[in-house]
């Protein structure tokens, strides 16, 4: 995955330069400023004093480019920056007591620094009042606070780093105490401490200004109570909780479409704040508490029903709330662990796609209930385009989505087979085209998954350029290179009014998903993100345009690796005749498209066993780990016509995925409808919602009996 851009590396004589250099010059301008009394009433110090005092200044500077740890050390020994510079100060003053008689001078002098101290202080309480008045107790989008009355941030230069901003202004007292020294004439240090103190005062005064104007928001009950009574009027019945990690924004992101369909009213709770801007666009309106008893107090009366794509431990925090269905949504059906959780039987109801999703769990036995199981179908699959749909003429596209190394002691397929299915797809013919697309947890827990990832992107790219080298090079897709950098143009410009749409979202590098501009904070998105409603089908004629206008803009010929937010996965889908994965929700989505797939067999297991194990590979094509079985695949799944498995797939198909009519979204939403309507029909009711009277109503609504 890319990486954070680093500085290049010092070199190690320069790293330990730059250290003793900072850890020496500290203990020598208090050895420069007691050097013995010189002649003529001068002190040979002063001049050493000088000199060292302009290498501290440079060691600062240079030591927290180079080495940045010793900088964090010293600050974790409570040697910190501000400490560093009174020790420079305090030198200065020995110096002057020295050269020079104690008097009401030198006592303004040192009065003044200590003034110039001060002011840092305020300065930086000013600088954090501000930032901390703006983070407010619960982040929002799509809800009305004008109440809240948030005023522009600061300029990001004004509030950060606010430390840093005010220490050289010591550079005027320091020199002035030295010219001091040298002509016996106290009106230049007092006069620069002077000037130092004045410079200081006006930044504080602007950061007073900005912490007056923010002083409302510091009441967290009224911010609160504030923001409940708009969510209120809104009058929610049906919430979407999700909490995780930055890379989990997707589990939410894949069912806003369908959640904005939904008849009744939506909202989404997210309990991480982090995850709010990350969240793709969507009319609904969004609410994260931050603290956990501010979220328990934020009572919301109206809903019926919450629904959860993810297990986490912050569910409880909903699950808690009587007089709620409580429905496991998932973020997609698969074989895998994750899909047979024990912890989903604490919800009243647990949706699945269709029979294979409830045998699932029938077969393993972890307590959830047949009777609490309604098959809703998957909505999110809607837009994909099956076998015959997709572009005409251009080169048998493979994409290669491996899943993430989850949780387990399991050994991933993606560790042993990830880099060898790549090169054998290479290797096959120049008229194969991969699409490699990684999962987006890839070496969360395990680093070394990294390692395989890095390697097969490396593989990639020198497949790539051999390619443009070749004297063989498709005389088509040079002649597509015009057409290529005009996508390119025309993406830039479908991107520039997503981000319009948006309101600050990067739609460049995955604006869909991204909504803060840089300097932005989340007062100025929940201010902001309440505007005039954008027109959906704009939108999604966008959405279109983009994914048309990227693949465009890649070039046909030329493999990809796809590791940011979009294009998203379904759009791969789209692009792709052949899918290779691992067991996981990814072969379960892709069985919508009629496409042959290929499922990775790491350990070798038979056929048979394979597929009594895994259900979603009753239909799939098995690799095993020396991956030799892969070109005798792709030749029957790229040959004319429909491949010997084709029936195999459409059969289970209709298995993983429910029936095609009633459709996935009618299906889910009128799932939410019966469970709704139980709930509001119940005075008094039981912890059991998911119950036996409450699941034969469900199953008659979408079309499912429990006894199915």
């Amino acid at each position: 995955m890319r990486q954070p851009h680093q500085p290049p590396s010092a070199g190690r004589a320069v790293r330990l330069t730059s250290a003793a250099a900072l850890l020496a010059s500290y203990p020598l301008l208090f050895a420069a400023a007691f050097v013995p009394d010189g002649t003529a009433g001068r002190l040979p110090g002063v001049w050493l004093f000088t000199v060292v005092a302009i290498g501290s200044y440079l060691a600062e500077l240079w030591a927290r480019r180079v080495v940045p740890s010793l900088v964090n050390t010293l600050n974790w020994v409570q040697v910190g920056v501000q400490l560093r510079w009174v020790f420079r100060e305090l030198a200065l003053i020995v110096l002057l007591a020295r050269a020079l008689s104690p008097d009401a001078a030198l006592v303004a002098f040192a009065g003044g620094l200590m003034v110039l101290h001060a002011s840092r202080a305020l300065y930086s309480a000013l600088a954090l009042y501000v930032t901390r008045s703006r983070v407010l107790p619960v982040a929002t989008r799509n809800v009305d606070v004008t109440e809240l009355r948030i005023p522009d941030a600061p300029p990001p230069w004004l509030i950060q780093t606010d430390v840093q901003k005010l220490l050289y202004i010591d550079v005027l007292p320091v020199a002035g105490g030295l010219v001091t020294a040298l002509t016996t004439s106290f009106a230049w240090a007092l006069a620069s401490v002077a000037a130092a103190i004045a410079i200081s005062a006006i930044p504080c005064l602007v950061v007073a200004v900005f912490a007056h104007r923010h002083r409302h928001l510091k009441d967290s009950a009224w911010v609160l109570s504030t923001v409940r009574r708009q969510v209120l009027a809104y009058q929610p019945e049906v919430v979407a909780f999700l909490s995780g990690s930055r890379d989990s924004i997707y589990q939410m992101n894949m069912w806003l479409s369908t959640l904005a369909q939904l008849r009744r009213p939506t909202m989404i709770i997210l309990r991480d704040r982090y995850l709010v801007p990350l969240l793709a666009r969507t009319s609904l309106p969004v609410v994260c508490v931050a603290n956990q008893v501010d979220l328990m107090n934020f009572q919301l009366p109206s809903v019926r029903v919450t629904l959860f794509p993810a297990n986490t431990a912050q569910n409880i925090l909903q699950l808690r709330i009587p007089r709620v269905g409580h429905v496991f949504i998932g973020h997609g059906d698969s074989d895998k662990a994750a899909s047979i959780n024990p912890f989903t039987k604490a919800y009243d109801q647990v949706w699945v796609a269709g029979q294979a999703g409830r045998d699932r769990y029938l077969r393993a036995q972890v307590g959830v209930r047949d009777e609490d199981i309604v098959e809703v179908g998957r909505p999110q699959l809607t837009g994909i385009r099956t076998a015959g749909e997709g572009p005409v003429g251009r080169m048998f596209t493979v994409l290669y989505a491996p899943t993430w190394e989850g949780w387990t002691d399991e050994r991933p397929a993606f560790k042993v087979m990830g880099l060898k299915i790549v090169q054998a797809l290479l290797d096959y013919s120049p008229q194969i085209r991969v699409i490699y697309k990684p999962h987006p947890l890839t070496g969360n827990r395990d680093r070394s998954m990294l390692g395989v990832h890095e390697a097969i992107v490396a593989l990639i790219e020198r497949s790539n350029d051999r390619l443009r080298r070749a004297e063989n090079w498709p005389a088509e897709a040079a002649a597509g290179e015009a057409d290529r950098q005009s996508a390119a143009a025309e993406l830039a410009r479908i991107a520039a009014r997503m981000a319009e749409l948006a309101r600050g979202g990067d739609a460049g590098a995955g604006g869909r998903a991204s909504w803060l501009r840089p300097g932005q904070d989340e007062a100025t998105l929940a201010r902001d993100s309440k505007l005039a409603a954008v027109d959906d089908a704009e939108w999604l004629r966008l959405n279109e345009a983009w994914d048309a206008a990227y693949w465009r803009s890649q070039g046909w010929w030329q493999h990809q690796v796809i590791t940011g937010s979009l294009p998203v996965l379904y759009e791969c889908f789209n692009e792709a005749d052949l899918l290779i994965s691992d067991i996981s929700s990814v072969v379960s989505d892709f069985l919508a498209s009629g496409k042959p797939y290929v499922v990775t067999n790491p350990e070798g297991l038979g056929e048979d066993e394979y597929r009594e194990k895994f259900p979603t590979a009753g239909a799939a094509y098995l690799l095993g780990p020396d991956c030799a079985g892969l070109p005798g695949i792709l030749a029957q799944a790229a040959a004319p016509g429909e491949d010997p498995l084709a029936e195999s797939r459409r059969e289970l198909r209709r298995y993983l995925l429910g029936p095609d009519k009633p459709d996935a979204l009618t299906r889910f939403s009128d799932a939410v409808e019966a469970l709704a309507e139980r709930v509001a029909g119940t005075a008094d009711p039981d912890p059991g919602l998911g119950s036996a009277p409450l699941a034969a109503p469900l199953a008659q609504t979408v079309g499912v009996t429990p006894e199915a």
